[in-house]
């Protein structure tokens, strides 16, 4: 859960804002020490509500993580992670999809860590103001906070 799902609520915070509520149920396959997979609900301060499947127990080859946020103007649909991302907008008929490349042309997850490693250090090197920079520590704060506050959820 705190490894691999920040990702997830960092992208879900984008579009929806803070996380008002949480609830959430955990499993930790046999022979795991930690939660595994996992379904996180979230209510957000704006009305906003969304949903987290993911697990580490799924193989590699099939998709690991699905994330999704509700509103009032549509809904948006992160599929595993950096394959696709699908917006279903309530005022048409018409889906906007954004495909892989889109993304960067990743071709796994560990592909992340480069491309965000690699912003940071060009925010660095043109002189971004710490508060401009694209992921804050206040951000990363934020989803922990949530991850934990899953997690107890699913301890109650």
């Amino acid at each position: 859960m705190r490894a691999l799902h920040p990702h997830s609520i960092d992208v879900m915070r984008f579009f929806a804002g803070d996380v008002k509520r949480v609830q959430s149920f955990m499993t930790k396959a046999p022979g795991r020490t930690s939660w595994s997979t996992v379904s996180v609900n979230m209510e957000f301060v704006s009305g906003a509500v969304g949903h987290l499947t993911g697990s580490y127990d799924m193989s590699m080859r099939h998709p690991i993580e699905y994330c999704e946020v509700a509103g009032h103007e549509g809904r948006l649909v992160i599929d595993n992670v950096y394959e696709s991302m699908t917006y279903y907008p309530h005022h048409s008929d018409e889906l906007m999809v954004v495909r892989n490349p889109l993304f960067g042309g990743m071709k796994g997850f560990d592909d992340t860590f480069g491309h965000r490693i690699n912003r940071f250090i060009e925010e660095i090197q043109t002189g971004v103001k710490p508060e401009d920079i694209a992921a804050s520590g206040a951000d990363a704060l934020a989803a922990q906070e949530v991850i934990e506050a899953a997690i107890r959820s699913h301890q109650l």
